[in-house]
């Protein structure tokens, strides 16, 4: 049995600068293990208010209007610059009228209301009328809020003198919660663990490499190397616009990531170098060692075999599918029936984020452009433009089946913009839009 000193001496390095550096390991490996614990925790989370909730909340702000957007969004989301990550939101919104287009009255209207149900509203600023380069003129205003851990973001922004196409802007709201008590708690539950975990693998790494030549020196770099990478993603954190916030991990969201991606690679070739020294002193091994070259040199041929044999499985595994099932199945070409595809059943297409906007392929370019000014303009989605070629994969998904399109069918099919969702529930937006315009056969929500 060990000694309590024995004991001691096992889970400290063998030499004081290497304590300094295990001990800086530990602490970075805090920092990893609070993050990981915090992110799960986020997934904890109560969920934000939902149907006649989050009516409430809407309707205290926009009185009397048809509120589109809501959902649930996922606990951490990129920043709409793409610069960083945030707390999830869910968006809601409403196109103008002619009391929204009053900006600085309707929404000192909305603050005071808010602030009349139990609101804290913040930082309420008006902006513009400010020229555009390209013409036409913006002003808009914002301000956010906050009550029993929930906030809410406000931004009514107007567009004028701009083509009748375009949009004329609208009032957003954002909803998002504050912060988590859940979530911090399993941050610091996750900081001791990752403390703990990495004290006692560097002082193993350290007393196990330490005995060998050349052992401290390559230690330290990796060590070293492991820790000056970790730096970025502790640091590079790109807070967002208010009301946004921001985990503290966030900087593990984009070039942090990549850093510490490098990080673990060193910190697994430390492991793997001194998982391969205590195995070459291990009694154990030395016996299968011997045992394995004594039968390589008994029967050269059958080691071989079996390598090759071995080898093949390995090469099989990962090139082939798992499954029969997995294989690409070979279609036979179909013919389609003129017109539009059948529309999907409502279980089918709840909560589907994809739409198609049909249109006749002989409508004119004008009319595809201001189809796609409609498309943008609802606010419901966008669209990366229209599917016309009948050897496109999204045309043939839709018409038959992934299959090839015989040729002879394909001048009796409508082309399409495929629409992507901001939610599901926002679709009724998009028919509200587009149908009836000149060119626009048919709107239909399709399965994802």
């Amino acid at each position: 049995m060990a000694s309590p000193k024995g004991r001691v001496r096992s889970v400290l390095p063998r030499r004081g600068p290497a304590i300094i550096l295990v001990g800086l390991v530990a602490l970075i490996g805090a920092w990893y293990g609070g993050a990981a614990g915090h992110r799960v925790g986020l997934e904890l989370a109560p969920e934000l208010p939902q149907g006649a909730a989050a009516a409430q909340i809407t309707g205290t702000v926009l009185p009397g209007l048809k509120v589109w957007g809501g959902g649930d969004p996922d606990p951490v989301v990129s920043q709409p610059d793409g610069e960083g990550v945030e707390y999830g939101y869910a968006t809601y919104w409403v196109r103008h009228n002619d009391a929204t287009r009053d900006v600085g009255g309707y929404s000192a209207a909305a603050r005071d209301r808010l602030v009349a149900a139990g609101w804290e509203v913040h930082d309420f600023t008006l902006t513009g009328p400010e020229n555009y380069i390209d013409g036409g003129q913006g002003s808009g205003a914002t301000f956010w809020a906050d009550r029993s851990g929930l906030v809410l973001g406000y931004d009514n922004s107007l567009l004028t003198g701009f083509p009748a196409y375009d949009s004329d802007g609208g009032v957003q709201l954002t909803l998002r919660r504050g912060g988590s008590s859940g979530a911090t708690t399993a941050g610091w539950a996750g900081a001791v663990l990752g403390a703990l975990l990495a004290w006692f693998l560097g002082a193993w790494v350290s007393r196990t490499l330490s005995g060998v030549a050349g052992g401290t020196a390559v230690t330290g770099v990796l060590t070293v190397g492991m820790l000056v990478l970790s730096v970025p993603a502790m640091l590079m954190n790109s807070p967002p616009d208010p009301p946004g916030a921001s985990p503290w991990w966030g900087g593990l969201g984009y070039l942090g990531l990549f850093t510490t991606v490098l990080a673990a690679l060193a910190a697994v070739l430390l492991l793997v170098l001194a998982g391969a020294v205590a195995l070459s002193r291990s009694v154990s091994w030395r016996r299968a060692r011997g045992w394995a070259t004594a039968a390589l040199r008994r029967r050269p041929r059958a080691a071989l075999a079996g390598l090759a044999v071995v080898v093949a499985a390995l090469v099989t595994a990962t090139v082939l599918p798992s499954s029969p099932a997995a294989l690409p199945a070979v279609r036979a070409a179909c013919r389609p029936a003129p017109g539009v595809p059948a529309e999907a059943p409502a279980e089918q297409t709840r909560d589907s984020l994809l739409a198609h906007v049909y249109v006749d392929p002989a409508s004119t370019p004008d009319q595809r452009n201001l189809i796609t000014a409609a498309i943008r303009r609802s606010w419901a989605g966008d669209t990366q433009g229209m599917i016309w070629e009948p050897d496109a994969a999204e045309f043939r998904d839709t018409y038959c089946d992934g299959g090839p399109v015989q040729a002879e069918a394909v001048a009796g099919l409508p082309y399409f913009f495929p629409v992507d969702l901001d939610v599901a529930s926002d679709f009724p937006a998009l028919v509200q839009e587009v149908q009836g315009m000149p060119g626009v056969v048919a709107v239909q929500h399709r399965p994802a």
